[in-house]
């Protein structure tokens, strides 16, 4: 058995979507500066690095994150390497057996250096969250800052990802993560009333 760290690091300087809270960890109390323990603190937005969107994210009637059933977040997975391709739609997933993997993680490589935001990354045609709900799907993840464009109005793609009943993991790090089935471990934290929370996901080989 292996674990594969699939969590980005939280550090000062992370870039974080346009326009929302800035990360920032610092030490409240040092012992180098004459204090019993080092005390850290940190200020972040719960959408900074890895993280779950609660459904209330993008839907007031939706469930926040402390309502959210845990065995989403926990179990097979199926990791999908789609490297190459900007649009992920049901004829490039048609190849794939998702029977027994009711989450799946989209591999893409496009964000490697997160001190700097992308602009660009790929994206679901609108059919595909239907596509996959009906295939016993319950949680995608993906790699890069979101479902949505960076210029997209009123997060057309959450909305279509919320309709399909599935449940979103962005910021994922899958660089480590070959192309297979796996079992998944991304607990959010128990926010109460959250719209999301930072996760450290893994992955556990099956060998």
């Amino acid at each position: 058995m292996t674990l594969i760290d699939i969590s980005r690091p939280i550090y000062t300087g992370l870039s974080v979507w346009p326009g929302d809270s800035p990360v920032d960890f610092s030490f409240s109390a040092r012992k180098a500066d004459g204090a019993d323990a080092n005390v850290g603190r940190l200020s972040m937005s719960v959408h900074a690095g890895t993280h779950a969107d609660a459904a209330y994210h993008y839907n007031e009637s939706g469930l926040h994150i402390d309502e959210m059933p845990l065995d989403l977040f926990v179990g097979a997975a199926r990791v999908v390497d789609i490297r190459g391709h900007s649009t992920i739609a049901p004829a490039l997933l048609e190849q794939f057996d998702f029977n027994g993997t009711p989450r799946v993680l989209f591999r893409s490589d496009t964000w490697h250096d997160t001190t700097v935001f992308p602009t660009r990354w790929p994206v679901f045609d609108p059919a595909t969250p239907a596509w996959l709900a009906a295939r016993g799907v319950r949680l995608i993840g993906l790699d890069v800052p979101s479902v949505d464009t960076l210029t997209s109005s009123g997060m057309p793609m959450h909305h279509l990802i919320d309709r399909a009943g599935l449940f979103i993991l962005e910021n994922l790090d899958l660089r480590n993560a070959a192309a297979g089935v796996y079992d998944l471990i991304a607990l959010p934290l128990r926010i109460k009333g959250g719209d999301g929370s930072p996760i450290r996901a893994v992955l556990q080989t099956r060998d």
